[in-house]
């Protein structure tokens, strides 16, 4: 009989829930002290026994405490965590981090280059003048021919000899022709919306997330079954 009665009381004792306990289920009610974890708060006397757990960590103040409310969120668990590039992150518990939707910021955006260029600005150089057939190009203006020197007569010795010759200014000297540059801008096109994008990675929602008041009385049982349930 005493080993039949230490059994029982080891099997009561590794099923039994503690106060602060969670479970996952598809129940949606509170249900043999079973309370659904929605946020709302508690009366911390009425409810002393997970106070004394959770106390203050969801919110509330004074004599009321709230549940967790992590209805549309991942639960993860508190600690620190360090990823591939040896980055190390704490998380308490209450802690509420991530966002649904998130859009990037400068900051945020890989190191990328624009590239553009242009040739650079022309050169001036001095030109020397020649025929017109010397170069294949113009200059948005025009100089003067090389000059000329009209026609001379010399009277040598005497009237009855003449010498006759016209003078031609071999060529002209070199000069410079400056071509100014002008300024301009480059405009480059941006592309992008702008937009928010989903932050969340494959998820499957499940049920509701419960916590053992350690009150089993509370909540009424969420089923009709043939028996009368035992409440331990």
């Amino acid at each position: 009989m005493t080993s039949v009665l230490s059994r029982s009381s080891a099997l009561t004792a590794r099923t039994r829930p503690l106060a602060g306990d969670t479970k996952t289920s598809f129940v949606i009610d509170d249900h043999l002290g079973w309370l659904r974890c929605d946020g709302r708060g508690l009366d911390k006397t009425a409810y002393n026994l997970l106070f004394q757990v959770i106390a203050y960590t969801f919110g509330g103040s004074g004599n009321t405490f709230n549940l967790p409310n992590p209805q549309g969120r991942v639960v993860g668990y508190v600690g620190t965590v360090t990823d591939d590039n040896n980055r190390t992150r704490s998380y308490a518990p209450g802690q509420m981090v991530g966002e649904l939707d998130h859009k990037l910021t400068v900051n945020e955006m890989p190191s990328h280059n624009h590239n553009a260029a242009t040739a650079p600005p022309g050169a001036n150089t001095g030109v020397t003048a020649g025929t017109t057939s010397s170069y294949t190009h113009s200059h948005g203006g025009t100089t003067g021919d090389a000059g000329s020197a009209p026609e001379s007569e010399t009277v040598v010795a005497t009237v009855t000899a003449v010498v006759h010759s016209d003078a031609v200014v071999a060529g002209s000297g070199t000069h410079n022709h400056s071509i100014a540059s002008d300024t301009h801008s480059h405009t480059i096109a941006s592309n992008g919306g702008d937009a928010y994008h989903n932050n969340i990675p494959p998820s499957l929602f499940v049920g509701q997330l419960f916590i053992y008041s350690g009150l089993p009385m509370n909540g009424s049982f969420p089923f009709t079954t043939g028996l009368s349930p035992v409440l331990i």
